[in-house]
C-alpha cells in the first residue's frame, strides 16, 4: 500500500547558517511547502534557530553535517582542518580526511543537535560531502545505523540498514528556480518517497558575506510559498511528509 503513494519531502538546507536563512526556512514551512530542514550546528546562530524550530512541531529537523565550512565542534580532528583550525575544502579535504575523525566530528555535531532538539529526523551534509567522499559515507552510514536515522541519497541505494528516499531532486537551484521547473518537478513525481532539496532565505549581511548563493534564495522562498505550487500537492494527491515519515521498507 505504501508503494502506491506519492510522498514528497521538501527539505531546506542550511538551517542556522544566518538569521535570515533561518527566518526564510521557517516562513517557507509555516506559509508554504517546506516540511523538513537540516541544521548547521557549527554556526553562531544554530542554537537560536533550533529553539525557534520548537515552535513548529510539524517541521522535521535533521543534521546538515558540515565538513568544509567554518570550524569543527571536536577539539582534535587534525585530518579535517588547516593550521588555523578551519575545515579543509575540496580535494585537499577529500585526500586528508580520515574516516575515524569524520565519525568523531559527526557524532559531536549530532550529539550537540540532539541536546538542543532530541527528535532529530535524519542526516544530510553541506555540499553533499557524505555522498562525494567515500570515507565520509562510511562514517555517516555507521552513525545513522546506530541512531536509526535516515540519510539523504542521490538515488535508490543498496544500503541494507539505513533508510532513505527513493529519489532526490537536488537541481532546484540557481537558474532552475523558476515556476515552470518547480511545478513540473512536483507533477512528475514518481511513486514512492521523493526529496526536493531547497535553500530559501531572507537576505541578511551575514549571508552576503559567507555564501555565493544569495539573491536566488529569495526567489526560492517566493516559489515555495506560491499558492499555485501549494495547490499542486492537493490536485495531484501528493502527500507532504518529512523524514520521520519514512518507513522501514525504504532501506
Amino acid at each position: 500500500m505504501q508503494q502506491s503513494k506519492r510522498q514528497v519531502i521538501v527539505n531546506a538546507d542550511d538551517f542556522g547558517m544566518t538569521p535570515g536563512v533561518t527566518a526564510g526556512i521557517l516562513y517557507a514551512h509555516q506559509f508554504g511547502i517546506v516540511t523538513s530542514t537540516t541544521t548547521m550546528v557549527n554556526t553562531a546562530f544554530a542554537k537560536q534557530a533550533v529553539e525557534l524550530a520548537k515552535g513548529h512541531p510539524n517541521l522535521g529537523v535533521g543534521l546538515h553535517f558540515v565538513l568544509d565550512a567554518g570550524k569543527p565542534i571536536s577539539r582534535h580532528v587534525p585530518s579535517l582542518v588547516d593550521t588555523s583550525g578551519y575545515f579543509l575544502k575540496g580535494e585537499v579535504l577529500s585526500n586528508s580526511a580520515r574516516k575515524e575523525e569524520i565519525k568523531i566530528e559527526l557524532l559531536a555535531q549530532l550529539d550537540l543537535l540532539r541536546q538542543w532538539y532530541p527528535h532529530v529526523t535524519h542526516i544530510d551534509s553541506h555540499h553533499h560531502k557524505h555522498l562525494h567522499i567515500p570515507q565520509a559515507l562510511e562514517a555517516v552510514l555507521e552513525v545513522a545505523e546506530a541512531y536509526s536515522l535516515p540519510v539523504r541519497s542521490f538515488s535508490k541505494n543498496s544500503w541494507q540498514k539505513v533508510r532513505s528516499t527513493d529519489y532526490l531532486h537536488y537541481d532546484f537551484y540557481e537558474e532552475t528556480v523558476q515556476p515552470a521547473f518547480l511545478e513540473n518537478l512536483i507533477t512528475s513525481t514518481e511513486e514512492g518517497v521523493s526529496e526536493i532539496m531547497c535553500h530559501p532565505a531572507f537576505l541578511d549581511t551575514w549571508l552576503l558575506e559567507r555564501s555565493s548563493y544569495t539573491e536566488t534564495r529569495m526567489k526560492e522562498l517566493e516559489l515555495l510559498t506560491d499558492k499555485n505550487v501549494m495547490h499542486l500537492f492537493t490536485s495531484e494527491s501528493i502527500e507532504l511528509i518529512h523524514f520521520g515519515g519514512i518507513h522501514d521498507e525504504h532501506k
